[in-house]
Formats: C-alpha cells, sequence, structure tokens
C-alpha cells in the first residue's frame, strides 16, 4: 500500500499521508524540538517570513528550524539563515513531500498563509499546526489552533512574527549577521557608487512610467550616481523603454537571486514598486524607495523589525479603488489593497502612474540622508 501510495500525484499524497497521521485534537506539544514551516509563496512574501525565523530562533534557541520553498528560492538559503534547512517544494513535484518528510516528524509546524497548507503540514508528520484562520472549513481543519488576524493595523512582518508567539523582553529587529549572503555569481557589481532602479513588478498596474524612471535617472547621474537598470525576465522591455539611448547600465532580465542579492548588497539605494527585490533588499540592508500603488504601503512596509534599514514609501493615500480587504482568504477591516488584473481596472493604474517623480526624489533624498547618517 505505501508503494501504492508513492506513485499518486503530490495532493492525493498529502491527504492520504495526512488522514494516516488523524485529523482529531491532540495535545499541545509540553516539548517543541523540531519546527516546520509550511507554505507556498511568492519572493515577497516568502522573505517576509524571515520575523518569523528570527523569532522561532529567539524562542526556541536548540530546535530544528525547516520551512518549504520553491526551488527558485533555493540560494538565498545556502547559508542556513537562524539554522534553517529549507525543503524544496513545487506543487508539480510528487518527490517534494518526500524530501520534507526526511525532515521530520515535527512537534509544531507554522503555516503563515494559506490555511490549506496545514494539510501539507500534517502530512509531513506535525503533531501541532497553527495559522491564521482562513480559507475554507475543510483548509481550517487541518490546524490545532486557528489565529484571527489582528484587529489593528499591522504590516505583514509582524504578522508573520506573531504566529510563534509573544517577542518576549528585549530588542528585536533584524542583524544581517544573522544571514549570511549567498556565495557570488557571474555578476560582479561595480566599485564605483552605484542606484539600482528596478523596474518590474508582479503585475503591470505597479509599473510606473517610463518617463519618469528617466526623469529619476537623470537626477541620480547628476549626483554622482552610477545608474544600473534593472527588471526581472520577459520584463527587458521596461528597462529599453526607460533608456532608449543605452545611456545607463542594463541589467533587466540578466541576474538571477544570487546575483540580484550581491547587486543590491553593493549599492548606495534601490528604488521600485512593491515587489520582491524590495524585501531582497531589506535583507541587504540597502536603502530603499519604494512605490507602492495597488498595494498598501502601511501592510507591506518593514514594521518593527526591519526598522534599522533607511526606507521610504511613496504612495498616493485614500485611492477609492484600493478597496479590496482579503489576504490570505481572509477578510480583514483594515486592509486596504487592489488585486485586480489589468484588464479589470478602469482608472488606467493610476494608484502607480500618479505617484510623481517630485515625490520620488523627495523621499530618494531624505533615504540617501538617513543612511549617511
Amino acid at each position: 500500500m505505501a508503494k501504492r501510495a508513492s506513485r499518486l500525484p503530490l495532493r492525493a499524497r498529502i491527504g492520504w499521508h495526512a488522514l494516516i497521521r488523524g485529523v482529531g485534537r491532540r495535545p499541545s506539544p509540553e516539548r517543541v524540538r523540531r519546527i516546520l514551516i509550511a507554505h507556498n509563496l511568492l519572493l515577497g512574501d516568502t522573505l517576509m517570513l524571515t520575523s518569523l525565523l528570527a523569532r522561532l530562533r529567539r524562542r526556541y534557541p536548540d530546535a530544528h528550524l525547516a520551512m518549504t520553498c520553491p526551488p527558485a528560492f533555493l540560494p538565498l538559503y545556502e547559508g542556513r539563515p537562524y539554522g534553517l534547512a529549507v525543503s524544496a517544494f513545487d506543487p508539480r513535484d510528487r518527490h517534494s513531500l518526500d524530501r520534507l518528510r526526511a525532515l521530520g516528524p515535527f512537534d509544531l509546524a507554522i503555516v503563515p498563509a494559506e490555511s490549506r497548507h496545514g494539510w501539507l503540514a500534517r502530512a509531513a508528520g506535525a503533531r501541532w499546526v497553527r495559522g491564521y484562520a482562513g480559507g475554507a472549513w475543510y483548509y481550517r481543519a487541518s490546524l490545532d489552533e486557528a489565529w484571527p488576524a489582528p484587529d489593528i493595523l499591522t504590516t505583514l512582518p509582524d504578522m508573520m512574527a506573531a504566529l510563534a508567539g509573544d517577542a518576549g523582553p528585549g530588542d528585536e529587529r533584524f542583524d544581517p549577521r544573522d544571514w549570511p549572503g549567498p556565495r557570488p555569481g557571474g555578476f560582479v557589481p561595480p566599485e564605483i557608487p552605484y542606484a539600482v532602479l528596478h523596474l518590474g513588478a508582479g503585475s503591470p498596474l505597479r509599473y510606473w512610467p517610463a518617463e519618469n524612471w528617466r526623469i529619476v535617472a537623470a537626477s541620480l547621474t547628476r549626483q554622482g550616481f552610477r545608474v544600473i537598470l534593472s527588471a526581472g525576465p520577459g520584463q527587458e522591455a521596461l528597462a529599453h523603454a526607460a533608456d532608449p539611448q543605452g545611456r545607463y547600465q542594463n541589467v533587466a532580465g540578466q541576474l538571477d537571486l544570487r546575483d540580484m542579492w550581491h547587486l543590491l548588497a553593493a549599492a548606495r539605494l534601490l528604488v521600485s514598486p512593491d515587489t520582491g527585490i524590495v524585501h531582497l533588499a531589506r535583507l541587504t540592508t540597502t536603502p530603499s524607495v519604494v512605490l507602492f500603488g495597488p498595494g498598501q504601503a502601511d501592510l507591506y512596509g518593514p514594521g518593527q523589525f526591519y526598522r534599522s534599514t533607511p526606507y521610504r514609501a511613496v504612495t498616493i493615500a485614500d485611492m477609492p479603488c484600493r478597496n479590496e480587504t482579503l489576504l490570505f482568504e481572509m477578510k480583514v477591516p483594515w486592509i486596504r489593497i487592489c488585486k485586480r488584473e489589468p484588464g479589470d481596472c478602469a482608472f488606467s493604474a493610476r494608484c502607480s502612474a500618479g505617484i510623481s517623480p517630485e515625490a520620488v526624489l523627495s523621499a530618494i533624498s531624505e533615504v540617501l540622508a538617513e543612511g549617511r547618517s
């Protein structure tokens, strides 16, 4: 029977092993020696789990920490920050569960996003599963503790950390020494002072007009910075539109996450729409100016954990179409975001396009002054 189960698709295998483990209530663990963080998040949300890792390590200094991770993100964790072991997880790879089960069983599992991953934690051998109470009842049934969302405005990094329990006494903030950088890749950053303008994002609704990027690039050049234009694979046209004459170094679509780490680590400044690269820059402590269009600046901001890194958010407050309140399948009254597709936007993405170059240049001046101090 076990051999037959090993041939099933991943979703069926998760259900099979979760059923074997049982669904009934069980006592909470008295001693926590092995902890799992189960998720399948995008880059930015995955990196926002850093605050959770730090608090778990603080609360359970001798525990073995493990986390699922999309395969593309693995190079970022090769230095084993906080002593973390990562297990490559791909919903299309039925062997993902085998790799995860080899790290278990677990006394405690944290499900920081969609509650359906509680079944993954169960299948991996978790005794006790904790997460936020979103999603359908048959997903929430996998949780031993289903926590409500905070009733006051809280940044996502702080929401993630809360799942580890009370912080206890003492200061809690990101220390870059806790996250060894990945090995250098093929890209060698310039030695002269430079600023990175990252033009890409997960949705075209977050894009900033090319003419605005040209204004910012020209200003930074006058201040003595070399300008490097960046974007993700498939977004190379954004860099060409912002610099049709090829005045600036263009690395759009050329760098993997290992190279991006080292590009940001040596940069004096990052200017970017709200996207995963912003959260990578927090790990490299790069001063950052972030443009928030559909996203809520107070939700995706640095929170208390990253308060030491120079940062400014630029956004248009009180956009009437930023009116969706769903986060990880939970309706949260204080959330104000927009997750519409480009074809559903009736306002030509004015939440992003309406951000003025003057507002961004002012934020740049502030964050550079803070970085120097």
